[in-house]
C-alpha cells in the first residue's frame, strides 16, 4: 500500500512539474564568464576551445535603442575566418565583426546581440545534471539552453547554430555578473572595418 501511495506521489509531482515550468531566465544587464566551446564543422569534426563571453545590455549603440553587445575571445580556434590566425574576436554590437591580428571585417550586418530576454516563449523540457549541478533544459527555435536550478540568472550550458557553425556546445563557467567596461565593444582605433569578411571555408 505504502508503494502505490509513494508512486502516486510521485507521478502527480511529475505532472505538475510538467503543467508549472519554472520562471524563464532572464539575463542580467553585464556580465562576464569563461567558457569551453565545442564547435562543429561542415565535416561535423568538433573543435574544443577556450573562450571568454562579455556582455551588456545598453542604449549606448548605433541606434540609441536598447540592444544586447556581446564579444567572444576565441582562443585556438576562429571558425575558419582569419588567416593563419587561430585566435580572434567576434564582436556582435551593430553587426557581427571578427577582429583579429590581420583582419576586422563585417561578417553578418545588422545583427545586434541577444536582449536579456531572448528565452521568452521557450519551451521548458525538464531538470537535467550538468557538471554536477541542476539545471532547467529549455529549446527555442533550434537553440537549446541550460540555466542552473538555484540561481536562473547563471547560464550552465548552450547548444544551437552560432557563427558559421552548424552546432555549437557552450559550457559556461562561473558567470560574473557586474557592468562591463563600453570599451570592450569598440572596434580597434585607426582601423577600417567597414568591408565584408571574405569568404573562407569554415574548418
Amino acid at each position: 500500500m505504502l508503494a502505490i501511495i509513494t508512486l502516486v506521489v510521485f507521478i502527480v509531482s511529475v505532472a505538475g512539474n510538467a503543467q508549472n515550468p519554472p520562471s524563464l531566465p532572464i539575463w542580467p544587464t553585464g556580465f562576464k564568464t569563461d567558457a569551453t566551446v565545442t564547435a562543429f564543422d561542415e565535416d561535423n569534426q568538433p573543435h574544443p576551445h577556450h573562450s571568454v563571453f562579455y556582455y551588456t545590455y545598453t542604449n549606448k549603440t548605433t541606434s540609441g535603442r536598447l540592444h544586447g553587445q556581446e564579444r567572444h575571445d576565441h582562443f585556438g580556434y576562429c571558425y575558419g575566418w582569419a588567416v593563419d590566425e587561430p585566435s580572434c574576436i567576434i564582436l556582435i554590437t551593430d553587426n557581427v565583426y571578427i577582429v583579429a591580428r590581420n583582419l576586422c571585417c563585417i561578417a553578418m550586418p545588422g545583427n545586434f546581440g541577444v536582449p536579456i530576454h531572448w528565452l521568452t516563449g521557450a519551451t521548458w523540457l525538464g531538470t537535467e545534471q550538468i557538471h554536477g549541478k541542476t539545471v532547467d533544459h529549455w529549446y527555442s527555435h533550434d537553440h537549446e539552453y541550460w540555466s542552473e536550478v538555484s540561481n536562473l540568472r547563471n547560464g550552465v550550458r548552450y547548444s544551437g547554430p552560432n557563427f558559421k557553425t552548424p552546432r555549437q556546445f557552450t559550457d559556461y563557467d562561473v558567470w560574473q555578473i557586474g557592468a562591463q567596461d563600453p570599451t570592450l565593444f569598440h572596434l580597434p582605433k585607426n582601423t577600417d572595418c567597414s568591408q565584408s569578411c571574405p569568404k573562407q571555408k569554415f574548418k
